[in-house]
């Protein structure tokens, strides 16, 4: 009796344990989580002045959130590879994009993490877009 106690209970620690190492490194579920790092916005900042800025500023993508809300940060991320900029659609690299779409949360009031915004690594696929404060 008092084995099969310590059994349960080294299972449930061993579990709990387990629980809360995988819950440590888990990706932003949310754009207030921080999905990019202060340093990828400081990159991206040039190329958004350069590119971006002629037509674009915060309210415009806080409108923009509104309009996509709900909807995974990938999708948008995609029509803005797709679509800009305007003179010249898909000119730009992966990374670049990637960049810009961190200044661009920066510069909507959404907080930086401790994790690049990458589109390949599909963190973008299982966050929402949300309004923009």
């Amino acid at each position: 009796m008092k084995t099969a106690r310590f059994f349960t209970a080294s299972f449930m620690s061993m579990a709990l344990a387990t629980f809360a190492i995988a819950d440590a490194g888990a990706a932003p579920s949310s754009l207030a989580d921080g999905v990019y790092t202060a340093e990828q916005a400081e990159s991206g900042k040039p190329m958004f002045e350069q590119n971006c800025s002629t037509c674009h500023n915060a309210d415009f993508y806080k409108t923009v959130f509104q309009t996509w809300r709900g909807q995974p940060l990938q999708y948008l991320f995609e029509q803005i590879m797709s679509a800009m900029p305007a003179d010249k659609p898909g000119a730009l690299l992966d990374n670049e994009y990637e960049d810009i779409m961190a200044y661009v949360l920066q510069i909507t009031g959404f907080p930086a993490g401790d994790t690049r915004l990458q589109y390949y690594g599909g963190v973008m696929g299982d966050v929402n877009v949300e309004p923009a404060s």
